[in-house]
C-alpha cells in the first residue's frame, strides 16, 4: 500500500509540475510575441492537445508495460508446467501411479489451530496453501528422507502453474538450494546487498531452469510481490554436514531464513522443503516467519499394498495375487524388516520398479514379491536374531531359558526392537537399491536396449563418486564427502576422465596453438601495421592457453554468465555471442590474410586463390578461440576452453572404458528412465539413497577388506600366545593385537561413511573385544579368564564377518 501511494503522490506532482511548465511557457509566449501574432485560443488549443497527447502517450506505455508483464507471466507459466510435467512424470512412472503421500498441516503461528488427527491427501496442497491467510503466505513442508517432499512440492508447482491459465496472478517458481552460493561477505540478510545477491541467483536459476530470457524473468520479478510464488526445494542441503544445533553451524540456511523473515524487500509467497530434524535445530516456533507446517505423515500399509496391486494390475491384467505374502507380512508383523520398507513414496517406488520386471521371453515375471518375506521377514528376522543373539550370548538377550518362556509375541517384539531387525531392515533396502538401475532400465520408455544394465550401474556409480569440494582447505574426509551430493555439471565432469590427464592435453594442445599462432605471425610479418592486424587472434589464443592450464571445476565461469537486458528488442546475450564470433571472423580472416600474404608477398587488389583459402582457414580459427561455443544437449557447456576441455575429457572417459563417448545422450536417456533429474544447467540423482547407495558401494569393498584383515591379523596374534604356553611373553602379541587395533581406528570414518549402522556396530564390538583381550595378554592373566576374552573376540569377529559378508 505504501509503493502504491508514493506512486500515486509522484504521478500527481508530475501532472502539477507539468501543468505549471505549460501556463509559465504560455505566458512567456504571449509576452514575447507581438499582438496580433498569435491566436490565443488556438495557443490554448493546442498546448491543451500537447497534453492529452503526453498522457495518452503516458497511458499507452504503462499500457503497454502491463501487457508485456501479462504475457511475461503467462509464458512463464507455460514453460514452468512444460518442465514440471516432465519431470514428475519420471517421478510418478507409469500412467501417473497415484502415490500415497499424506500430510498433516499445522497452522502459522496466530492461526486457527488445525485438528490434531487431520490428514490430507498430496492433491490436497494446492487448496491448502492457498487457503493460508495472507498477504505474505509460507509453507514449510517437512518430513523424513524419501517421504515425498520434493514430490508434494512439485505437485503445489505443477497445479499453481496450471491454475495460472485461469486466473492470471502467481507463477510458481521451483528451485534448488544446493545452487545457492550463499550471501554477500560482511552483509546481514537485512541489507539491501543481500537481497540483490538473492534476486540474481534467482532471475540466473530461474532463466536457465526454464530456459526463458532473463529479462522475462525480471519482468515478472517486478511485478507485485503476489506475482511469484518461490518454491525453495532442499533447505537441509545448505552446509551439509553441520549441525544446526550450534549457533554458528549451517550459516548459508540460517541467513536465508533470517532473509525471509527481516528483509522487507524478499518475496512474499514462499515453500520450504527441509527434513524435519534439521528444521526443527534451527530453533523458534516457526524458523521459516509466519509460516504453517505440511508434516509428511508414514505410509500407511493398506495404502502401501494398495498402491503396489495397482501398479501391478495394470501390468498384468488386473492380478494382483503374487503379492499376497508381503500383504500377510504387513498384516501380521507391521514392524518388520520388511513392512518398514514400504513406509516411504520413494521405497515404493523401489519395490514396485524391482518387481514388474518380466523375464526376456515376457511370459513371466523375473522376480516374486515372496522372496521380500523368505529373506526379511518375521520368520528370517525370529530366527537370526536367536542364532546371533540369543544362542551367541549378545548384549540384548543372553539367557537361553528365558527365551524359551516368552510368548511368540513377546519373541517378535524383542526382535523387532533389537539392531539385528535395523540391519536386516538394511540389507532389504540395499537388495532394492540393487535392482533399480536394471529394472529401470528394463521398463524404459524409450529404448530400453539402447544401454545395457550392468553398464549404465558403472556409470552411475563413477557419476555419483563425482563430489567436488572447492571449500575446503584441507583434503575432505570420507564423511565430509558422504554428507555432500554429486552435482553433475557436464562442464564440471572433467576430472572423471583422469584429472592430470584431461588436464595436460587441454593444456598441451592449446599452447601448442599458441604457439603456431603466434610464431606464425611473428616470422612470417614483418609490417608492424599487418602485425597490429594479427595481434588480437594472439590474444585470444594467450588467453585459451592460460585457462586450459587451470585446475579449478570450472575454468571459465564467465562463459556463463550472459547480459540480461535488450537492445532494439533484441536480448544483449545474443549481441553479444553475434559480436563474438563476427570479430572471431574478422579478426581470423585478416590473420589469415597477412600471415599468408606475406608468405606469398603478394598484397592486395591482386591476391591468389592462396590467400584467400588461408583467410577463410583463419576466420574458422577465429570463431572457437571468441565465440562462446556450446556443446552437449539438455544442458550445455559453454564457452570455447570448457567445450574444449569437455570433448578432450569425453574421448579420455570413453578410451578408458569409463564413461560412454556420447556422454549428453546418455544423461538425457537416463533421465527420461527416471535414473536422473534436472535442476537449472545440472543433473542430479533421482534420490539422495539412490546416490548414497552407488558411492558407499564403490567406496565398501576396499574399506571392509582392509579392516577385515586388520581384525584378523589382531585375533590371530591373539590366538597363538593362548594356544601356546602360559610362559609366552604376552607383552608382544599385546603390541600387535593393538596394531590392528589401531588401523580398524584409523579406518573408523571411512568405515562409518561407506557401511551400514550394523556392520559399524559390528566392528566397534570386534575392536573393543580384541582391545580387552590384548590388555589381559599384556597384564599376564591366564585360564579361564584369558579363554572367556578369547571367546567374546570370536563371537564378535564373526558376527562382523557375517555382515561384511552380506554387505558385499
Amino acid at each position: 500500500m505504501r509503493a502504491s501511494g508514493r506512486t500515486a503522490r509522484g504521478w500527481r506532482a508530475a501532472a502539477v509540475g507539468c501543468a505549471v511548465l505549460v501556463c509559465v511557457a504560455g505566458y512567456g509566449l504571449f509576452r514575447s510575441l507581438p499582438a496580433g501574432d498569435v491566436d490565443p485560443f488556438g495557443a490554448l488549443t493546442g498546448a491543451l492537445g500537447a497534453l492529452a497527447g503526453g498522457a495518452g502517450l503516458v497511458v499507452s506505455a504503462r499500457q503497454y508495460q502491463r501487457e508485456r508483464r501479462t504475457g511475461a507471466k503467462s509464458t512463464l507459466a507455460r514453460a514452468v508446467r512444460t518442465h514440471e510435467d516432465r519431470q514428475y512424470r519420471n517421478l510418478l512412472g507409469p500412467r501417473k501411479a497415484s502415490v500415497p503421500v499424506r500430510f498433516h498441516l499445522s497452522a502459522p503461528p496466530g492461526g486457527p489451530e488445525d485438528s490434531a488427527t487431520a490428514t490430507h491427501e498430496w492433491p490436497e496442497i494446492t487448496d491448502r496453501f492457498l487457503a493460508l491467510p495472507g498477504p505474505a503466505r509460507r509453507l514449510a513442508i517437512l518430513g523424513g528422507p524419501g517421504s515425498g517432499k520434493s514430490l508434494l512440492a512439485k505437485e503445489l508447482t505443477l497445479a499453481l502453474a496450471s491454475r495460472q491459465e485461469e486466473n492470471v496472478r502467481e507463477v510458481p517458481v521451483l528451485l534448488s538450494l544446493s545452487s545457492w552460493t550463499g550471501f554477500p561477505l560482511y552483509e546481514k540478510p537485512e541489507n539491501e546487498a543481500f537481497h540483490t545477491a538473492f534476486r540474481d541467483w534467482l532471475v540466473h536459476e530461474t532463466s536457465r531452469t526454464y530456459g526463458q530470457p532473463p529479462a522475462l524473468v525480471t519482468d515478472v520479478l517486478d511485478g507485485a510481490p503476489a506475482d511469484v510464488v518461490l518454491v525453495l526445494d532442499g533447505l537441509d542441503e545448505l552446509d551439509p554436514g553441520g549441525d544446526a544445533g550450534t549457533p554458528l553451524a549451517r550459516p548459508r540456511a540460517r541467513a536465508l531464513l533470517r532473509y525471509l523473515a527481516d528483509n522487507p524487500a524478499c518475496p512474499g509467497d514462499v515453500v520450504l522443503t527441509c527434513r524435519t530434524t534439521v528444521y526443527e535445530e534451527f530453533g523458534g516456533t516457526a524458523p521459516l516467519a509466519g509460516g504453517a507446517r505440511a508434516e509428511l505423515l508414514p505410509v500407511p500399509p493398506d495404502a502401501a499394498l494398495a498402491h503396489l496391486r495397482a501398479r501391478s494390475a495394470w501390468a498384468d491384467h488386473g492380478r494382483t495375487e503374487r503379492w499376497d505374502a508381503v500383504l500377510e507380512e504387513i498384516r501380521t508383523a507391521p514392524s518388520s524388516p520388511v513392512a518398514r520398507q514400504l513406509l516411504t513414496p520413494w521405497r515404493l517406488t523401489m519395490t514396485a520398479n524391482a518387481y514388474h520386471v518380466r523375464s526376456e521371453d515376457g511370459g513371466h515375471w523375473h522376480r516374486d514379491p515372496a522372496e521380500l518375506v523368505t529373506r526379511w521377514g518375521r520368520e528370517a528376522l525370529l530366527d537370526r536374531y536367536h542364532r546371533e543373539v540369543v544362542e551367541s550370548g549378545g548384549p540384548h538377550r543372553s539367557p537361553q531359558a528365558s527365551w524359551d518362556l516368552l510368548t511368540p509375541g513377546e519373541r517378535l517384539r524383542d526382535a523387532e526392537a533389537s539392531p539385528v531387525a535395523e540391519d536386516m531392515s538394511g540389507e532389504a533396502e540395499e537388495y532394492l537399491l540393487s535392482l533399480y538401475v536394471p529394472s529401470v532400465v528394463a521398463g524404459h520408455p524409450v529404448r530400453r536396449h539402447r544401454y545395457p544394465a550392468d553398464r549404465v550401474a558403472r556409470w552411475l556409480t563413477l557419476l555419483a563418486t563425482h563430489r567436488q569440494r572447492d571449500d575446503l582447505t584441507a583434503p575432505p574426509t570420507p564423511g565430509d564427502l558422504a554428507e555432500h551430493r554429486a552435482s553433475l555439471a557436464p562442464h564440471q565432469l572433467w576430472p572423471l576422465g583422469g584429472r592430470r590427464l584431461v588436464r595436460t592435453l587441454h593444456g598441451s594442445i592449446a599452447t601448442l596453438i599458441a604457439l603456431a599462432v603466434t610464431g606464425l605471425l611473428v616470422f612470417t610479418v614483418h609490417a608492424p601495421g599487418d602485425v597490429l592486424l594479427g595481434f588480437p587472434l594472439i590474444v585470444s589464443s594467450v588467453i585459451a592457453a592460460v585457462l586450459a592450464w587451470s585446475d579449478r571445476p570450472d575454468i571459465d565461469p564467465s562463459s556463463r554468465v550472459g547480459r540480461t537486458g535488450r537492445t532494439l528488442g533484441i536480448p544483449d546475450r545474443t549481441i553479444i555471442a553475434v559480436s563474438l564470433a563476427s570479430a572471431g571472423v574478422v579478426w581470423g580472416g585478416l590473420y589469415g590474410m597477412v600471415v599468408a600474404g606475406s608468405v606469398v608477398e603478394a598484397r592486395p587488389p591482386d591476391l591468389p586463390p592462396i590467400v584467400w583459402a588461408a583467410t577463410a582457414a583463419g576466420a574458422l580459427l577465429g570463431v572457437p578461440l571468441l565465440r562462446n561455443w556450446s556443446v552437449e544437449t539438455y544442458t550445455t557447456v559453454k564457452g570455447a576452453a570448457p567445450g574444449l576441455r569437455h570433448r578432450i575429457f569425453l574421448v579420455c572417459a570413453a578410451l578408458r572404458g569409463r564413461l560412454p563417448l556420447r556422454l549428453g545422450r546418455f544423461l538425457d536417456w537416463a533421465h527420461q528412465g527416471g535414473l536422473l533429474r534436472v535442476d537449472g544447467s545440472a543433473y542430479r540423482f533421482r534420490h539422495d539413497e539412490f546416490e548414497q547407495y552407488l558411492w558407499r558401494a564403490h567406496r565398501r569393498p576396499r574399506v571392509l577388506a582392509v579392516c577385515l584383515a586388520a581384525a584378523e591379523s589382531a585375533y590371530r596374534a591373539g590366538t597363538e600366545v593362548t594356544e601356546v604356553t602360559e610362559d609366552t611373553d604376552g607383552q608382544a602379541a599385546a603390541d600387535r593385537m593393538l596394531t590392528g587395533v589401531a588401523t580398524l581406528a584409523e579406518h573408523r570414518p571411512d568405515l562409518s561413511a561407506a557401511c551400514p549402522a550394523g556392520t559399524v556396530a559390528a566392528a566397534e564390538e570386534t575392536s573393543e573385544a580384541l582391545r580387552t583381550w590384548a590388555a589381559q595378554l599384556a597384564s599376564g592373566a591366564t585360564g579361564s579368564r584369558l579363554v572367556s576374552h578369547r571367546d567374546r573376540a570370536t563371537h564378535a569377529l564373526r558376527r562382523f564377518r557375517a555382515s561384511a559378508e552380506r554387505r558385499a
